[in-house]
């Protein structure tokens, strides 16, 4: 299973998750909260306690922060498949923009007062 995990209550991060799901046409993604009953059971505590991150769970392999983004955005096939060649730069410098935007992320873009309620047309990818 390939699932996506954000955190619900973060403007940017659903801003994400909308992207993907508007261009998953083969809907081989699937979407949590971190903060759900999901993330809970599949992930181990460290990503659930500390929302700072997105993370991608690939058939068992779990990653994180950029490496969790650019996977997540190649996944969708097609002209995204391209996204894996940031997989090239140094993870530390990935990791370093990534991180920067993530710790500024509800200054800029704002937070939810709630998780993310799914439309009927995204309950089937939403898993909680």
């Amino acid at each position: 299973m390939k699932v996506v995990y954000f955190d619900g209550y973060c403007n940017v991060c659903n801003r994400f998750v909308d992207f993907l799901i508007r261009r998953d046409r083969k809907r081989v993604l699937k979407f949590a909260s971190l903060q759900g009953q999901t993330a809970e059971k599949r992930l181990p505590p460290n990503y659930t306690s500390d929302v700072n991150t997105m993370v991608y769970e690939r058939d068992g392999e779990i990653y994180e922060k950029s490496a969790a983004a650019i996977r997540s955005i190649a996944e969708l096939g097609g002209v995204y498949s391209w996204m894996k060649v940031f997989l090239i730069v140094p993870w530390p410098w990935r990791d370093f923009i990534y991180q920067f935007i993530a710790n500024h992320r509800y200054l800029w873009f704002g937070k939810r007062d709630t998780c993310r309620v799914p439309t009927p047309f995204e309950r089937a990818q939403l898993l909680d």
